[in-house]
């Protein structure tokens, strides 16, 4: 069967005229968008939504928020909002919910994080991002048999589960037993606002008062689960790299301190003699700046739900050098280069190729850009309704 289009979710062939009967009434579709913050999580809520809002033919956007903590950009698109003041993980807050969905009779509730609600009154959809807390011990053992615990919980729960790419999805049968019709892949993208590849020469006098960049440089990424993220091998790279080819750059490092200051002393020692400047969090804004500019970004991390950043950097036309750990093989596809996490000098020849030959560079800057058009917030807007409507069909079928 063709895919639908736009709009036309109504129109097709069901096998009993039940569940043709339940497109005819405006499907109703609660979001939790209290899980909104500066991480993959909160681009994934905030981009999703805005995707979702336009396309509302046939179904309805009701988005419960945390009050203290709005999702920025709905504020004149055609949703809901309604605010949810219980935490996240409080049992008020399951209560709270459990309520809401009844009292705006819902059909559909999604959950864009692992924690779904038990008292649901209606099909449950949930997003799991990755799987790391069963692949990485980045918390203490009470707090991760928890999320484990929430992560068990939701798989089972759940009428169904998206995964942003389908290395996920293989976890999440591997790992949590869920079969593979309850799953979807539906990738995520990039905001073409932010992250896209028209420069402004303007921009590096901005990054060089604001942070002290200076080209040439290149980039790495630091981020709060640093044990999955590499970035040890990623400078090692660099610094082999910089005595192959003799050449001076700046190593600009983006993101939460936690991955600097968990190198240990060997490792920093290895990358003294590399200039390295490190920026904190930076906003989209900023980020794609720094990509725009840079020679190259590498991201040689462990695993990957999805490799958000390596896509960024694709959409700013920037030379990605990464790993094939992971999703990001699936994500990097053929506009990146992909190495063996631990590979430093395969990424440092990499790296010296092209610092070395601007032919080089410029195909992976054009491969990057490419590969980066793959990916669309409203593609994932419209397969993310058409799950909606499937989860629901289901529910009529079995009533």
């Amino acid at each position: 069967m063709s895919r639908p289009r736009r709009g036309e979710y109504k129109k097709l062939k069901y096998p009993n005229d039940r569940m043709s009967l339940s497109l005819k009434k405006t499907l109703r579709v609660g979001f939790d968008a209290r899980w909104y913050n500066d991480s993959g999580v909160g681009t994934y809520v905030a981009e999703l939504l805005k995707a979702m809002a336009p396309l509302q033919q046939g179904f309805e956007l009701i988005v419960y928020e945390d009050p203290a903590n709005p999702v920025p950009g709905l504020e004149h698109l055609p949703l809901q909002r309604l605010p949810v003041r219980s935490g996240k993980y409080s049992v008020s807050g399951q209560l709270e919910l459990a309520r809401r969905q009844r009292r705006d009779r819902l059909d559909v509730f999604h959950s864009p994080f692992y924690v779904v609600p038990f008292l649901a009154g209606c099909p449950v959809v949930v997003t799991l991002h990755d799987l790391i807390p069963f692949v990485f011990d980045i918390d203490a053992w009470p707090k991760r048999s928890l999320v484990k615990m929430g992560y068990r919980a939701a798989a089972l729960r759940s009428a169904h589960i998206i995964t942003v790419s389908g290395h996920t999805a293989r976890d999440v049968q591997k790992i949590l037993g869920a079969p593979a019709a309850k799953i979807s892949v539906v990738h995520n993208a990039v905001s073409s606002l932010a992250f896209h590849s028209r420069s402004d020469a303007a921009e590096l006098d901005y990054l060089q008062q604001k942070y002290g960049v200076r080209r040439p440089y290149v980039v790495a990424a630091s981020a709060r689960n640093w044990r999955t993220k590499n970035l040890a091998i990623a400078l090692q790279a660099l610094a082999l790299a910089q005595e192959q080819s003799e050449s001076t750059f700046q190593t600009v490092i983006f993101g939460p301190e936690e991955g600097i200051q968990a190198m240990g002393g060997d490792d920093t020692a290895k990358c003294r003699h590399l200039n390295v400047l490190t920026t904190g969090y930076v906003a989209a804004r900023e980020l794609s700046m720094i990509f725009r500019h840079a020679e190259l970004f590498i991201m040689p991390s462990l695993y990957e739900g999805f490799g958000l950043p390596v896509l960024e950097a694709m959409a700013c036309g920037c030379a990605v050098i990464t790993s094939d750990a992971g999703s990001l093989a699936e994500v990097a596809g053929e506009g990146a280069q992909t190495f063996d996490a631990l590979d430093a000098n395969g990424m440092a020849q990499a790296v010296v190729e092209l610092l070395r030959n601007p032919h080089v560079l410029e195909k992976w800057q054009r491969l990057a850009l490419r590969r980066a058009a793959d990916f669309s917030w409203r593609k994932a807007a419209e397969e993310t309704i058409s799950i909606y409507h499937r989860v629901n069909m289901r529910k009529v079928d079995q009533t």
